[in-house]
């Protein structure tokens, strides 16, 4: 199991050093519920992104759970996939859910792709979705 080790925490950033000795911060946007990656400063792209799909009638989440909706990361299988979901549990407190594998293509990108099924099955056994 790929590890991340937290060397640094401040408001929406935490950074990480990963198995090759580098330095990935990973960025928590408030507003739109995504979490982003980067190095030396810059952004090294993809994203996790979370969708508060029990909304109000006024459009407003109740943020208690949040579906998995984007899982790409630009360094896989270095752990920092699992970092940024202790990361936004941290952040928000909610509970975080994933769609089923189930072959269905989605708009909001929550369908499972690549090896975001395996991750999800070991992300759910350590409690970190549901």
């Amino acid at each position: 199991m790929a590890k991340a080790t937290l060397i640094s925490d401040r408001d929406n950033e935490r950074d990480y050093r990963i198995h090759d000795g580098r330095i990935i911060t990973l960025v928590y946007d408030d507003w739109d519920y995504t979490i982003g990656f980067k190095e030396n400063n810059l952004s090294i792209g993809d994203e996790f992104k979370f969708i508060d799909e029990d909304i109000d009638e006024d459009g407003v989440g109740n943020g208690e759970s949040y579906l998995l909706a984007r899982m790409y990361s630009p360094i896989p299988k270095a752990g920092l996939g699992r970092e940024v979901l202790k990361f936004f549990i941290d952040m928000t407190g909610a509970r975080i859910y994933a769609r089923p594998h189930d072959g269905q293509t989605r708009d909001d990108g929550s369908h499972l792709t690549e090896d975001a099924p395996g991750f999800v099955i070991k992300m759910r056994a350590e409690g970190l979705i549901k």
